[in-house]
């Protein structure tokens, strides 16, 4: 362990919670708990096309590109639903309209983490969703309009849903205590793996009993509702918080440093140039970049290939598309909280346990993915290698995703923001690429070769992260004075911020 991480280490062991009497609920883990449900619907309004985009094809028109490999397992009996869609999207344009969501969502990560941090996580995250659920709402009129309408639509929701994972990412620079990072982050963003495990089982029954419409409908009010809850209990710092005890806010604000980070008269600059150069930041991009295009591929891919591949119907593809993320919230909730005790005990240094869970979360999935192709029709056995590989997809966020609260505490959200824009442009390369494989043959040696690319990608960030990541913060992360003075911290030092 590195003298700097010792030395925090040390001093947040110093300062401890004082109880609060009665019964009371802290402030900050009803942040997390609406920040998981936020994350549930970003994911549940992300990924509610790709099931019911497997109801709005006529794939009797695209019949000459479905695989005969494997037995039928009840796509027949399901093929009035899917016969009787609507639209004649080939393969290419299925994968631009999966992926194009991306499209609009790298542009808005960094401005929106820089709108956060200048006008506060909460009115930026509760405005995105709100249009976010309005737009949804919209989905299936777009659809009937025209394929580019839909494809524009999906674009700005993209753009909307940019900001929310750099908006929660900076709430916990004001909101978590330095040991409790890991799982309050790993809590947040759980809550998109269990927006994936509940969206796509529930989307394909919704489509498959009331018409893929209805999946839009309900999605979209869901989000809705949860936006005016947030709006209602949410508060951007401890400082501004109206419920919060005495004692959670000392802890917070003792165990973080904010007072220390009050200003007479400071005009602080973001260090952009440093960012962008350097190496530690670099490799959070690389393992998050390759988590990305693994998770991607399956997210957007799998029901089609239950679909066309193992021949499932719309909802067996649906629930089991469901399974892999079901395992992989869990892996991510209970993640990071042992990434925590681990870090709490000094069992290793931060960066060691970043590291090791970078590994594991993106060699194994390499590993199990490539094995998911070579097992031909054996449903129960792809099943069970896409859902290691997802599973174990989950440990990067207690991993290269979390860390940037480590190097960088003042400008998580924008290093987070920076961070996401890269690793996202995946969302819409992977499913493109892939819908050009398909366009050569939907049969197994195609999806082999898909699934060669995605391991070859996790393996890149492993080897980057490896190399590269770093624990501690960086010496450009308080950011450059440019007049004033900062109470509590010396002269040489406030010159070198």
């Amino acid at each position: 362990m590195t003298g700097s991480e010792s030395k925090n280490n040390k001093v947040d062991d110093e300062i401890q919670e004082q109880p609060t009497p009665g019964c009371y609920v802290k402030a900050r883990y009803v942040l997390a708990f609406m920040g998981f449900l936020g994350m549930f619907n970003v994911y549940s309004l992300r990924t509610n096309l790709s099931v019911a985009i497997v109801a709005m094809v006529n794939s009797t028109d695209d019949s000459g590109n479905e695989s005969d490999t494997c037995p039928d397992r009840g796509q027949s009996a399901g093929n009035s639903t899917n016969s009787n869609g609507i639209y004649d999207w080939n393969s290419a344009e299925q994968g631009l309209l999966l992926g194009c969501y991306f499209y609009g969502y790298i542009v808005s990560n960094i401005p929106g983490a820089w709108l956060s941090k200048r006008y506060g996580f909460k009115i930026v995250l509760g405005s995105a969703m709100f249009f976010s659920s309005i737009i949804t709402l919209f989905t299936p009129l777009a659809a009937n309009s025209s394929f580019e309408l839909l494809v524009a639509l999906r674009v700005i929701l993209g753009f909307f849903q940019g900001v929310s994972f750099p908006s929660m990412q900076g709430a916990w620079s004001y909101w978590a205590p330095p040991m409790e990072r890991s799982a309050l982050v790993s809590v947040h963003i759980s809550g998109s793996s269990f927006g994936t495990c509940v969206t796509l089982p529930i989307a394909g029954v919704i489509a498959d009993t009331l018409g893929w419409e209805a999946v839009f409908y309900f999605t979209g009010g869901v989000s809705l509702l949860w936006t005016l809850v947030w709006f209602a209990i949410i508060y951007n710092k401890p400082s501004e918080h109206p419920r919060i005890s005495d004692e959670e806010k000392a802890y917070i604000t003792e165990s973080i440093g904010i007072e220390k980070q009050k200003v007479e008269g400071v005009k602080v600059r973001t260090p952009w140039k440093s960012m962008l150069t350097s190496l530690p930041i670099l490799a959070i991009i690389c393992g998050h970049f390759a988590s990305n295009w693994g998770n991607y591929t399956l997210l957007t891919m799998l029901p089609t290939y239950l679909s066309s591949i193992l021949k499932f119907d719309l909802t067996a593809s649906g629930a089991l598309s469901s399974l892999p993320y079901i395992l992989q919230w869990i892996f991510t909730f209970f993640g990071g909280m042992a990434t925590d005790v681990i870090r709490k005990n000094n069992v290793t240094s931060t960066v060691a346990i970043r590291k090791i869970n970078t590994t594991l979360g993106l060699a194994v999935p390499a590993l199990f993915i490539v094995l998911a192709g070579y097992i031909g029709c054996n449903a129960t056995a792809a099943i069970a290698f896409f859902t290691m590989s997802v599973a174990f997809n989950a440990l990067t966020v207690p991993g290269c995703k979390a860390n940037t609260i480590d190097i960088a505490p003042k400008y998580g959200g924008i290093v987070y923001g920076i961070s996401n824009t890269v690793a996202n442009i995946s969302g819409f390369l992977a499913p493109q690429v892939v819908g050009l494989l398909l366009l050569d043959g939907n049969n197994l040696g195609q999806w082999q070769l898909v699934f060669w690319i995605s391991a070859a990608f996790y393996l890149f960030g492993a080897v980057m992260y490896l190399i590269f990541g770093s624990g501690v913060e960086q010496s450009w992360a308080k950011g450059h004075v440019l007049k004033g003075k900062i109470l509590g911290e010396d002269s040489e030092t406030s010159t070198n911020l």
